[in-house]
């Protein structure tokens, strides 16, 4: 029920998504809109269960747990806590779903902070966390997020050894602010992932790395400036094609091209962002997700659940531990 479009492209897309996935979809919403699921569909690859309130976007992150835990949200991260679901996906509040994530599911055993993450295809597909869980963070915090996010981008994007990078405001290891140079000590020493070093803002959209590691504030404004370029490229491409009678030539000689850039560019390709370091996996679709993003977050999580990723985090976060307790 929460998200700007909700609940109607929620319903289209996770429809969609269980005829092409073969998966069970759960359905968690205001009985009313249960008449919009095809009756051939109830039953079989779609179920509906009741909620009765909605966590807004203008709601506290804790209302998910007090006024508000009759609603969409708390019964939907119910259900994958009792082991009724196997993974979620929402497109709501996103500190509401965190919280109701962390406090009901909880997180992996020895992960102080769970991470959002998000996955951009521009020249190269690759995860970039926090996007905006933590606006604050130690440097053992992000040398943590870098090890679940290689692990991510190993066991869900299929990339043998991520190349990991620290966004940072230049390449040199002394650049940035104390949390940033101090991370980076701790990433540079850590042999169990390949860190490459610093990157920029101007090396994101060139294949430079795999993973990329910040704090959520730093990664939300990264992440929505990208967003933002790439619905104004998307928008120039069709200005400059409409200009003339010859650029609309141009246009239909190239169409199978721009196509191609505008898919590329399209955050709904890639439809959500993983919450890493809950013990079950969690997806955030974004918020103003239409059918297309929602269907997309939804092959996402089965890729999520199918990799077994968090028993994986969990391993190298108790080896990590031994280690530490060992020195």
């Amino acid at each position: 029920m929460s998200g700007d479009n909700s609940p109607e492209v929620v319903i289209e897309g996770a429809l969609q998504a269980a005829r092409d996935f073969d998966i069970e979809i759960i359905l968690v919403g205001d009985k009313k809109y249960e008449s919009l699921i095809p009756a051939d569909a109830v039953g079989g690859s779609v179920r509906f269960v009741e909620s009765k309130s909605v966590v807004l976007m203008t709601d506290s992150p804790t209302s998910v747990m007090n006024e508000k835990a009759d609603s969409s949200m708390a019964i939907a991260t119910l259900l994958l806590k009792n082991g009724e679901a196997d993974v979620l996906v929402s497109s709501g509040n996103t500190g509401a779903l965190f919280t109701a994530a962390s406090l009901q599911i909880r997180r992996i055993k020895g992960v102080r902070r769970a991470a959002l993450g998000t996955v951009i295809k521009l020249e190269n597909p690759f995860i970039m966390l926090d996007v905006g869980a933590n606006t604050d963070a130690t440097p053992e915090i992000l040398a943590l997020f870098a090890k679940m996010g290689s692990l991510y981008a190993k066991d869900v994007l299929g990339i043998e050894n991520p190349r990991v990078a620290l966004l940072n405001n230049g390449s040199e290891h002394t650049k940035g602010t104390e949390l940033y140079v101090e991370t980076h000590k701790l990433l540079q020493a850590d042999q169990s992932i390949n860190f490459i070093g610093n990157c920029e803002g101007r090396d994101l959209p060139t294949n430079f790395c795999d993973v990329v590691v910040c704090d959520g504030f730093t990664g939300n404004i990264a992440l929505k400036l990208m967003e933002g370029m790439g619905a104004f490229m998307t928008r120039k491409i069709r200005e400059i094609f409409s200009y003339s009678p010859v650029a609309k030539l141009a246009g239909l000689i190239t169409l199978k091209y721009t196509r191609a850039l505008k898919k590329q560019l399209d955050y709904k390709e890639y439809g959500g962002a993983p919450f890493l370091g809950i013990a079950k996996p969690v997806i955030k679709a974004h918020g103003s997700s239409d059918a297309k993003g929602i269907y997309s977050a939804i092959r996402q999580a089965k890729l999520f659940y199918a990799s077994g990723v968090n028993d994986k985090m969990a391993a190298e976060i108790e080896k990590m531990k031994k280690v530490t307790e060992n020195a």
